[in-house]
């Protein structure tokens, strides 16, 4: 049986980086900060508790990962969130964050004064909580310089049990910085999905994917790895009885719609589409298919004989009686358009007809 993570199910916590004012001024960027204080109030309008740390020092990352661990094993329940915003770079598939104050000269200096992600996902298996999620918008170009072996982007990494992990963009791409004094490209897209509500995570995730690769051209295809049960979201709307109010998606509904009458021989049921969706995807579509079956009507011959029931026991629309009234000739009438149409007759219809569609 599959767990939906609703807004007031459990312990939200979440532990914010962002790091811009780095103190090499090749290495500064414009939005990182930005983006966490954005994701700050997003999260905390989701029911998170939130730890934030702006222009992390390596020092820093170590002392709020522990914060944060402590607090999401308290609750085995708990729902644990880590987002970073800023440099992070690879090297022998190993991803590092970079602390403002790294001082990094070559590949060797990565692991005394870079922070490893890897540190992050080992300190939520320890807590043993339920589920959690990491984001990283960290994969701007290679910002050290002098380690120029470095791969482009973030390294693969196996989502563990109950982890959720975004990336910003691909394996070989980077993420843009977006407008300065505004957010990040990734993450501007991320905090308008987040908002919209009864959205399961994963489902979140594509919209996110979608408009990173819209607003870039293509260029940043955001990716991510998943080990969940279940469904998270943001935001859940509730009901009476408590329950969640299921995602409602008006394209799927119309499709859905449409798919349940595309093969009707009834006209009645392209008008009723046309009622509903009267600028819908397939509203021309339904109007050739009402002419169709206007011509086919007018086609047909005086009498259509029927298995099993003799043509002249088989009235036209004009031969039922004007006098004949309410339910039975109502109902000699749909037969008589059924059959016309070339519907397939039950018994009980062609019995129907031979005793009272005289």
């Amino acid at each position: 049986m599959s767990t939906a993570y609703c807004a007031t199910a459990e312990t939200r916590i979440a532990l914010i980086i962002g790091n811009s004012d780095y103190a090499t001024a090749q290495l500064k960027l414009a939005n990182p900060a930005n983006d966490a204080a954005a994701m700050q109030r997003a999260l905390q309008s989701a029911g998170f508790e939130t730890i934030v740390r702006l222009n992390a020092k390596r020092l820093d990352f170590y002392r709020a990962v522990d914060e944060f661990a402590a607090k999401i094993a308290r609750n085995p329940q708990s729902v644990g969130l880590f987002y970073y915003a800023g440099h992070g770079v690879q090297a022998g598939g190993t991803n590092y964050l970079i602390p403002v104050d790294a001082d990094i000269e070559s590949n060797a200096d990565l692991e005394a004064n870079a922070f490893d992600v890897g540190r992050v996902l080992r300190a939520m298996q320890a807590a043993q909580n339920e589920m959690n999620i990491v984001i990283l918008d960290a994969c701007r170009d290679n910002p050290l310089p002098k380690t120029r072996s470095m791969a482009r982007g973030l390294a693969r990494i196996d989502a563990p049990s109950g982890t959720f992990i975004a990336y910003a963009a691909a394996p070989g791409q980077t993420a843009q910085d977006g407008a300065k004094g505004a957010n990040g490209v990734f993450t501007g897209e991320l905090i308008k999905a987040m908002a919209e509500p009864n959205v399961p995570l994963e489902q979140m995730f594509k919209k996110v994917i979608s408009g990173v690769k819209a607003e870039t051209h293509g260029a940043q295809r955001p990716w991510s790895e998943a080990s969940i049960q279940g469904d998270f979201y943001f935001h859940a709307q509730a009901f009476a009885g408590g329950a969640t109010r299921p995602a409602v998606d008006a394209r799927q509904m119309e499709l859905e719609f449409w798919d349940s009458i595309k093969n009707s021989r009834s006209a009645a049921d392209f008008h009723a589409y046309l009622a509903k969706y009267p600028n819908g995807e397939f509203a021309g579509l339904a109007a050739n298919r009402i002419q169709a079956i206007d011509r086919t009507k007018l086609a047909q011959p005086a009498q259509h004989a029927l298995p099993g029931v003799e043509p002249a026991a088989v009235p036209t629309m004009t031969s039922v009686p004007k006098s004949s009234k309410g339910a039975q000739s109502r109902r000699c009438q749909s037969i008589l358009e059924h059959a016309q149409l070339g519907d397939p007759l039950s018994d009980e219809d062609r019995a129907y007809v031979k005793e009272n569609c005289k």
